[in-house]
């Protein structure tokens, strides 16, 4: 694997690419206007980015997940927003060398994020809030839908529930009908999507 760190010199990459050339790695540190940047798309590496380097054509060259953004005393929430845009990772530059060479070397390791535990934990909170109201109508089906959604989930067919609840098709297809409005899903396969954890 190699490294590209991209930034100014005497900012935030320098520090990092002296810590990457401790380890066992090929690093290349570039200036943001360099032109080795159009090959980087060809190369399996982890690039390096200041943050103030992420606007404009840079960030639209590159795949966001191989990037690991370098940013000073970065705020949670900002963390965030880099993780749910996509973004591999972030290092705070004002960190020991020591953990920097500890986070470049999970790098090295194949770990996918590189994240504070506190906004893993925050969005890993979010998505099951989402989750959950995403769930939530599946609660208003009646005993008898939720039977019905048993069976659906086994794959059965509206003759076949029937069958096994001792009712008409034209009631199951009915109740199907009622599952669809309630749940918001469009067919019998989101319906069993949306009720998939319960």
């Amino acid at each position: 694997m190699d490294f590209y760190i991209i930034g100014k010199e005497h900012d935030l990459a320098s520090k990092v690419f002296k810590c990457a050339c401790l380890i066992d790695v090929k690093v290349r540190f570039v200036m943001p206007d360099d032109s080795i940047i159009k090959i980087y798309n060809t190369l399996n590496a982890v690039c390096f980015v200041e943050s103030d380097c992420l606007s404009g054509e840079l960030t639209r060259q590159f795949d966001k997940t191989s990037i690991v953004v370098l940013s000073k005393r970065i705020s949670l929430e900002q963390e965030c927003v880099y993780m749910r845009e996509g973004y591999r990772g972030i290092i705070d530059t004002t960190l020991p060398p020591q953990q920097i060479i500890d986070l470049l070397q999970l790098l090295l390791s194949n770990v996918e994020l590189i994240y504070s535990r506190a906004a893993l934990s925050k969005i890993a909170l979010e998505y099951l809030q989402n989750r959950v109201l995403e769930f939530k109508p599946i609660s208003a089906l009646t005993r008898k839908e939720n039977q019905i959604v048993t069976y659906i989930q086994s794959g059965l067919q509206n003759k076949e529930i029937a069958k096994e609840l001792a009712i008409s098709p034209a009631t199951v297809k009915t109740h199907v009908q009622r599952i669809l409005k309630k749940t918001g899903a469009k067919n019998r396969t989101q319906i069993i999507s949306k009720t998939a954890f319960f």
